[in-house]
């Protein structure tokens, strides 16, 4: 357990990561079809047995959804940490650093959001994706979490999260009013949202939460606040 008085944070990132999503794939299945050869024998029918699969199916969706994914998340990490310190800020895998953030040398941090518009696999649509990334000399450390409306609306009192803009809608705003200023932030932006595709780590909410008010009190000439 961390605390904003420990010298050093040390977080766990990505609780789905993609050998647990994997993993959770392939148990589902294979319960299904045993569920299914179990159930096929118990209650005869010729041809394709629809009763049999579909019983099958509902017990491998129960099992994998109370019992197997809860405790695949709970014991199997995904052995990437985020790190931060008064010397760095670091994303690291089993102790193999993959990018490092110099806390006594120039950099940029940017703070984004966007609205998921269609339910994904364990998210709601309306929800969230908060964003952060640290930016020194190119190198980028994104990190992000995922937050319902009322979330959203709390950690935007304590930090300003720029929407990401769509082309359509900024070319619009170009065809209104000067936004060099704007068209500038959304670049940036949208280059580091590509680097939290490819390479974010996943907070959850209230390590995300700690993570930038450890970032405000160690580097707040950096932080977009109520800017």
């Amino acid at each position: 357990m961390n605390t904003l008085h420990d010298t050093s944070l040390t977080f766990a990132v990505d609780p789905e990561h993609g050998a647990l999503r994997s993993a959770v794939f392939g148990l589902f299945f294979a319960i299904w079809i045993i569920g299914y050869a179990v159930l096929n024998t118990l209650i005869p029918n010729e041809g394709l047995n629809l009763i049999a699969g579909a019983f099958g199916f509902g017990l491998a969706a129960l099992l994998v959804s109370r019992i197997i994914e809860p405790f695949l998340r709970k014991n199997w990490p995904s052995g990437r940490v985020l790190q931060i310190t008064s010397d760095y800020v670091r994303l690291a895998r089993r102790d193999r650093v993959q990018v490092e953030i110099k806390a006594h040398e120039p950099m940029s941090i940017l703070l984004w959001q966007f609205r998921i518009k269609h339910r994904r696999n364990r998210v709601p649509a309306g929800w969230f994706v908060l964003a952060c990334a640290l930016e020194q000399d190119d190198y980028y450390l994104p990190v992000y979490t995922l937050a319902s409306p009322e979330q959203s609306k709390t950690l935007n009192e304590k930090a300003r999260f720029a929407g990401l803009i769509s082309d359509k809608d900024l070319k619009a705003k170009d065809a209104r009013q000067d936004t060099l200023r704007v068209t500038g932030e959304q670049r940036r932006l949208r280059l580091a949202e590509s680097h939290r595709w490819a390479d974010g780590a996943e907070l959850n909410l209230p390590d995300f939460e700690q993570f930038l008010t450890r970032l405000h009190a160690q580097f707040p000439q950096w932080m977009p606040l109520d800017r």
